[in-house]
């Protein structure tokens, strides 16, 4: 059994960002679309969905905002996906029934009971929105003095040195496929900023370089290069990006079939791994550039800190309304109900055939 585990995205300047919809639309598999308010049993549903399949290939997706609870699930060689489909990531269904359908867990609920509560839940959702309002500034705040360390990290890097490197374990690692087309290259966000930190998910059977890079530029070109010169020659890459930076910049990648990893640490997400090889990218940066610039970097990386602190706090306190909400929800809804569309799910999961 091979089981990934990730995050459907993560919070960015814009609010939450994913790649997820390339995998709903994609029609060579069945997505089921939960609908439903906080704790109507989304989660819960998908957790008892893999436990009832404990042998199958499956990636599992975790929430950004609550690292214990499941965004999403996938049944990789049964071709079936279940994603939560409300806000802040709605799914909405491109060939309805075909390759789409909703589970809507709404049809469970006491509409009388939540109505009887409704300027509570007003309340409590205003206040859960205010705080992620809230983090979304922190986070456009530490985007832009990465941004400025990144600028200088830039402008000290010798491209020329960090290709040679580039092309040297391109040749080491990846062997040239005979009669093989273009590898794929997929998403699969494996860190995040979560009430907990910033977290990122480590795959245990893979072979980890880390790139340590103090200034951002360097770890992110090789990781584009790398990951160009691997799919041109038959590897699917899967490649995780930084979502904090509000654009498409790589910050780890796999490639599946090699069970090769490479993981960027940096002071944003200050990442801890034993690895098969570090790789200190200093080397690839002109020493004198960046001693000449050492204050702001300096203060960047101070700010920085605090700043993601008080993103965290902010995704930390979203999460104490969230479970407010919980609170009306999940009284009035039958859970009965919920149970019998599990068993219903499960019978018919294991009619498709793996």
């Amino acid at each position: 059994m091979k089981c990934l585990t990730c995050f459907l995205g993560g919070s960015s300047p814009n609010g939450f960002r994913t790649h997820f919809d390339r995998m709903t639309a994609d029609t060579g598999f069945h997505t089921y679309i939960i609908k439903g308010g906080p704790g109507t049993g989304k989660s819960s549903l998908m957790k008892r969905l893999a436990e009832a399949f404990p042998d199958d290939d499956k990636e599992i997706y975790c929430c950004s905002s609550d690292p214990s609870s499941l965004d999403a699930l996938i049944f990789t060689k049964r071709k079936v996906i279940l994603v939560d489909g409300t806000p802040p990531h709605v799914f909405e269904p491109e060939y309805p029934g075909a390759v789409q359908q909703i589970l809507d867990l709404g049809v469970y609920w006491n509409i009388n009971r939540l109505k009887n509560s409704k300027d509570a839940i007003i309340a409590a959702n205003s206040a859960y929105l205010q705080q992620h309002a809230r983090c979304r500034r922190y986070i456009t705040a530490l985007a832009a003095v990465i941004s400025d360390t990144c600028q200088i990290g830039t402008s000290a890097l010798n491209e020329r040195k960090l290709d040679g490197f580039t092309e040297r374990l391109s040749k080491k690692l990846l062997s040239k496929k005979e009669h093989s087309h273009e590898g794929k290259l997929e998403f699969r966000q494996l860190s995040a900023l979560t009430p907990e930190g910033y977290i990122t998910n480590i795959p245990e059977d893979y072979s980890i370089y880390l790139l340590n890079d103090s200034f951002y530029a360097g770890s992110e070109k090789f990781l584009r290069k790398f990951s160009d010169a691997a799919v041109r020659k038959g590897y699917d890459v899967s490649v995780s990006i930084c979502t904090v930076y509000g654009n498409d910049s790589f910050e780890h990648m796999l490639i599946p079939e090699l069970k090769t990893a490479f993981f960027t640490a940096d002071p944003l997400n200050e990442l801890s791994v034993i690895a098969k090889q570090p790789v200190n990218f200093r080397r690839f940066y002109d020493k004198n550039i960046i001693s000449a610039k050492k204050l702001r970097i300096r203060f960047n990386n101070s700010a920085a800190k605090d700043l993601r602190e008080e993103a965290v706090l902010s995704l930390k306190n979203a999460k104490a309304e969230h479970d407010v909400l919980e609170s009306f929800y999940t009284p009035a809804v039958d859970f009965d109900g919920i149970n019998r569309l599990c068993c219903s799910m499960i019978s018919e999961i294991k009619s498709i055939s793996d």
